[in-house]
């Protein structure tokens, strides 16, 4: 009997080695380190000519460039997405989108051949001597490729008398300190250069938190000189260049308009009088690339009746969006478990934040602004569960009481956890978190544009990467709080500045990135649409930014992009008028010229002002799918070496199922005792959300902590209504007794102290009558 069991123990155990064997495989085979890729030379021309027949005699034309015949190539093997794709990457396209060609001639007289190339249509960018650039527009590029000669576009050009060469021109890269930022040429803007219109005559505000540098940056990347006044508990010490680059951007975009720098602390008081100070300098435009967490969030906010009273002037408010779509968190109040801690998922208690050294939380419910009745507490702890952070703001519906609390700890990066509790409260509410300098565990998109941008009459900016236009992760979303759209309209981010450097990369988090780059870019592109339009007031330079926006995402407006991506139209070529720093009178129906009649381009001249449609109801949101974390380059196994893997581990699975089959057999003869009841299992806690910080330590999930109970509140004296101190004789405003029922509640049950008209104990989770 010993033996057998021994036997069936040893089949057990070697079944469970087997398969432990197999998984160990697999693991090691995909969490090795990568090794270098074996590589074999890439197909030649030639043999490319052969596997696209069609394509051979363009293929082998020493004439054009290779860029272009891979370009071609790309179209073969995966249509017209991956040759545009490719045409992206390798630098083929021009900032507006079409395609970019050097011509090198066997002469200096291009005079014939550059009105041969215009009646075609095509785009002169440029010619000098013996070279011509020009722009080939992406619609023909795109209707030849879907013919049965998708090349004949290039071979064209290489048999133009006096062409010796089609190719793609090098650009040269600046030495100094002279960076050109790609989100001119996206929107557009320089177009309106070439035709007069720079933003002459208008005056524009920057107001921000930091313009380190901008000295530096005089009669270069700034106008020769600037207007500068701070505001507040500035420190000019600060190295921060955030605004500094705000005004970089608009003035490569309107570099002829006045730029007046309001330097605030970014507290209420100094927003004032800065918007103050700026409107007494007659400024027809302010840029603002920064936001307030905490707030209603329906447009009611002071800073947003701010922002409204500035509009009604005829002052165009231009702000930023936010970049809290991955650091927002928004939920209602739910305790299943009746401990008074808010569980932002299913079981879990705590939200993890994912930071760099430091978080700055703002948690905000939907409450009386003015005398909010609801008390909530907002906790943070380290991953052992320890208590680093409290926030226990009263909320007892006295005047000047608001329903937020906030938080700002060093963490060293290390992850931390955010806890909600119920203190005093009779109704759930819907929390808004926002933290700042981290992403959390549970991101909300939606809803995550902050004040002023939620202002009515704000025009709100979203961020879009300029490559692409894809939107930024970290663009903030709308609705508001009223469900109103918000942002209204979207612009390049992630551009090129002397303050940031070069955007050398397609990364979301180069250059200058975050909804503040896009923000001045919608400011300057109205300084040139002013400029030009004179007649135009506020309202109808917005309508005129929207109604040409580039439509992105879900068709009409959406919470991400608004009503699309900023976009210019070429103006029509005129004499540019000075704007008025004045309000501009209401615009005239006098519809624009038509275009000379020998013009060689066909301009498209700004339509008059149109009625921007109304925003929807709830505007369309923008789908959000949390993001899968993706391997390393190179990791991971080609289909030969996993099919490799998946047999040895499959044999090795089977081997030990087998082996474990046996030895359950075993055990059911052996014994008919009734199953032992199983060991409780822990659910795992959920994976980490994907962070662009490095991940945490692994550690013991936090436990569910305990508030420390509060410290006793004050009560109030019948007499006069003065606070007293609990336990408190006498008031010590009027002297009268405090009798003994005047001290605080405490819970029948656990004896911890309760406010007057609580329901049920927040520590106990006990009913109290």
């Amino acid at each position: 009997m010993v033996n057998r069991k021994i036997m069936i123990a040893l089949l057990v155990l070697g079944g469970v080695l087997l398969i432990a064997a197999g998984i160990g495989f697999l693991v090691s085979a995909r969490g090795s380190s990568p090794r270098p890729p074996e590589i074999s030379p890439p197909a030649s021309l030639d043999e490319l000519a052969e596997l696209y027949p069609d394509l051979a005699s363009i293929l082998t034309d020493p004439e054009l460039g290779s860029a272009y015949k891979q370009f071609l190539v790309a179209y073969e093997e995966g249509g017209k997405d991956a040759a545009l794709e490719l045409a992206r990457r390798r630098g083929l396209l021009t900032p507006d989108g079409d395609v970019r060609v050097n011509l090198l001639l066997d002469t200096e007289d291009h005079t014939a051949l550059v009105a041969q190339l215009e009646a075609t249509g095509v785009q002169i960018i440029g010619a000098h001597k013996n070279q011509i650039d020009l722009a080939v527009p992406i619609a023909l590029v795109e209707a030849q490729l879907q013919t049965e000669d998708p090349g004949a576009i290039f071979a064209r050009l290489t048999e133009l008398e006096h062409v010796i060469a089609v190719r793609l021109p090098v650009q040269r890269v600046g030495d100094g300190s002279v960076i050109d930022g790609e989100g001119v040429g996206v929107i557009g803007a320089d177009g309106w250069h070439d035709a007069g219109f720079t933003g002459a005559g208008l005056r524009i505000g920057v107001l921000d938190l930091g313009f380190a540098g901008y000295e530096n940056l005089l009669s270069d990347e700034l106008p020769g000189s600037v207007t500068v006044q701070t505001f507040g508990a500035v420190d000019t010490s600060d190295p921060e260049p955030h605004g500094t680059a705000c005004a970089e951007i608009i003035h490569e975009i309107a570099p002829e308009a006045e730029l007046f720098l309001a330097w605030y602390d970014g507290y209420d008081t100094a927003f004032g009088e800065a918007v103050n100070w700026l409107q007494s300098q007659g400024v027809d435009i302010i840029s603002h690339s920064a936001n307030g967490q905490k707030g209603p969030f329906d447009g009611s906010a002071p800073d947003c009746q701010e922002v409204d009273t500035l509009s009604a002037q005829g002052i165009l408010w231009v702000n930023s969006a936010g970049n809290e779509a991955l650091s927002h968190h928004r939920s209602a109040f739910s305790d299943e478990d009746g401990d008074g801690f808010h569980e932002f998922a299913p079981g879990e208690e705590t939200l993890a934040l994912y930071n760099g050294g430091y978080v700055r939380i703002v948690l905000n419910w939907d409450d009386d602004w003015a005398q909010a009745t609801q008390d909530y507490e907002l906790y943070l702890y380290d991953a052992a569960g320890n208590e680093l952070a409290a926030s226990q703001d009263a909320q007892t519906g006295d005047y000047g009481d608001e329903p937020v609390e906030a938080i700002y700890y060093e963490t060293g990066g290390e992850t931390v956890y955010a806890a909600i509790v119920a203190y005093e409260v009779d109704q759930a509410v819907t929390f808004d978190m926002f933290v700042n300098g981290a992403e959390v565990a549970y991101p909300s998109p939606n809803h995550s544009v902050c004040s002023p941008a939620d202002a009515v009459s704000s025009l709100t900016v979203g961020a879009v990467n300029w490559w692409d236009d894809s939107l930024a992760s970290y663009s903030s979303q709308g609705p508001t709080a009223d469900s109103r759209l918000k942002p209204e309209i979207s612009a390049p981010t992630s551009v090129s500045g002397a303050s940031y450097g070069s955007a050398v990369s397609y990364d979301e988090y180069a250059g200058f990135n975050g909804t503040s780059a896009a923000c001045p870019h919608v400011a300057g592109a109205a300084a040139l649409v002013w400029q030009a339009h004179p007649e135009f007031g506020r309202a109808d330079v917005v309508d005129f930014l929207l109604t040409h926006a580039v439509d992105l995402g879900e068709s009409g407006p959406d919470t991400g992009f608004g009503y699309g991506r900023l976009q210019l139209p070429l103006p029509e070529p005129s004499s540019p008028t000075p704007a008025p720093t004045a309000t501009p009178p209401e615009p005239t129906a006098t519809p624009p010229e038509p275009p000379p009649a020998d013009s060689t381009a066909t301009p498209v001249p700004p339509p008059t002002p149109t009625t921007t449609p109304e925003p929807l109801a709830f505007p369309t949101p923008v789908a959000f799918v949390t993001p899968v974390p993706v391997p390393p380059s190179g990791a991971g196994t080609g289909l030969l070496g996993m099919s490799t893997v998946g047999l040895i581990m499959g044999g090795l699975g089977c081997a030990g199922m087998a082996l474990l089959l046996c030895g359950a057999v075993g055990l059911l003869v052996m014994s008919r005792r009734a199953r032992r009841t199983p060991k409780p299992v822990t659910a795992p806690a959920p994976a980490p959300y994907p962070s662009a910080y490095p991940p945490p330590t692994p550690g013991p999930r936090a436990p569910r902590p305990r508030p420390t109970p509060p410290p006793a509140r004050a009560t109030r004296c019948a007499a006069c209504g003065a606070a007293v101190d609990p336990g408190a004789r006498f008031c010590t405003e009027c002297g009268h007794p405090i009798a003994a029922g005047d001290q605080p509640r405490t819970c029948p049950h656990c004896g911890r102290q309760l406010r007057a008209s609580a329901r049920f104990c927040p520590y106990c989770g006990k009913t109290v009558q």
